[in-house]
């Protein structure tokens, strides 16, 4: 004779021997500690309404599958009030508790992602507008080129491939010359790098005074140092690589390294900062890029000889994203006596 009981907490079906009645085992599916029924003392109590005890129609799957499960061997009745097991009333309203928790959670999240929402198109709506008009004067053709000693340290690279690269190149300076620009890579008698930089055949320098639109001030000061983080990036992993292809042309006499791309990844990105670095010219719909920024207000910009007005924009990155939001329209104006 068998006792057939189900478990409070998960509503498996149970069988048991009729010697363990009143004794303590395990829920062999949820590992609940349960005393065993005693039939015979249960019989002469009425049965509670069917209603008071509902039962999920997914845990009744459970229990056609649970049916030839047994309990765990016996062991010592229960001694204290903390073991006895849940009802199925405590284990609905737990059940209950957790889904209205998860509800709550989900309220939260919600109105948190609507807070956000509308913060951000009021900071589109009202916050400053990047936009307006600048202007800017073009260099002389004596005072038009740029110069700048590109630092080494912190690279990874060994002395003694920094000092036999930027010997060669003191020896042998390497130019890269187009209609856009000139670049000239050298070393110095003072040691190190330099890079020398002026408009090729079919352009100017200008540079943009950005002091005359206020908000775009406060925005370089507040967003500079993650503008600059990119740049810097880039910069330093590619004069590593520079330093390592160059040294490699050396030992074998192979190709030369391709300066076309160190021109825009190292020259150009050791002259500018975070700004120039996310901006772009445009001359009747053709893209002129930005070449320095003199860190007091003005940005340098290579545009076709004679450009009296061009638009200046963020320049969308190889991800995909154009950082800066601005865009501003260009009016050449006069001429800037020199570069410091």
């Amino acid at each position: 004779m068998t006792i057939q009981f189900d478990c409070p907490y998960c509503t498996s079906t149970l069988k048991v021997p009729d010697a363990s009645a009143g004794k303590q085992g395990d829920c062999p599916r949820c590992g609940t500690k349960l005393v065993i029924p005693n039939p015979i003392a249960a019989g002469s109590q009425p049965a509670p309404p069917a209603q008071n005890t509902p039962v999920p129609q997914q845990q009744s799957v459970e229990t056609v599958n649970a049916t030839e499960q047994t309990v765990d061997p016996p062991v010592s009745p229960v001694t204290s009030p903390e073991q006895r097991p849940m009802t199925s009333q405590t284990s609905l309203y737990l059940r209950k508790r957790r889904k209205s928790n998860v509800g709550g959670i989900l309220v939260v999240l919600f109105f948190a992602g609507l807070m956000l929402g509308v913060a951000g198109y009021f900071y589109w709506a009202y916050g400053p507008r990047l936009e307006g008009n600048l202007v800017a004067s073009r260099l002389n053709s004596e005072s038009a080129k740029l110069e700048h000693h590109l630092k080494t340290s912190g690279l990874g690279v060994s002395d003694e491939v920094i000092q036999t690269v930027n010997q060669s190149l003191k020896e042998t300076p390497r130019r890269v010359q187009s209609d856009l620009m000139e670049m000239l890579f050298y070393g110095s008698d003072k040691g190190g790098l330099y890079i020398r930089l002026k408009p090729g055949s079919s352009t100017e320098l200008v540079r943009v005074d950005l002091t005359g639109d206020p908000a775009l001030m406060d925005y370089i000061s507040k967003n500079g140092v993650s503008l600059d983080q990119p740049r810097i990036t880039e910069y330093q992993s590619e004069l590593k690589r520079f330093y390592a292809d160059w040294q490699r042309f050396l030992e074998t006499g192979d190709v030369m390294p391709d300066l076309i791309n160190y021109r825009n990844t190292v020259g150009l990105n050791s002259l500018m900062g975070g700004l120039g670095y996310h901006m772009e010219a445009r001359v009747n719909h053709k893209i002129f890029p930005c070449v320095h920024d003199d860190f007091q207000g003005g940005l340098y910009f290579l545009v076709p000889k004679g450009t009296l007005q061009f638009d200046i924009q963020g320049r969308k990155m190889d991800n995909g994203w154009t950082p800066f939001p601005g865009k501003y329209q260009v009016q050449v104006t006069q001429e800037y006596p020199s570069v410091k």
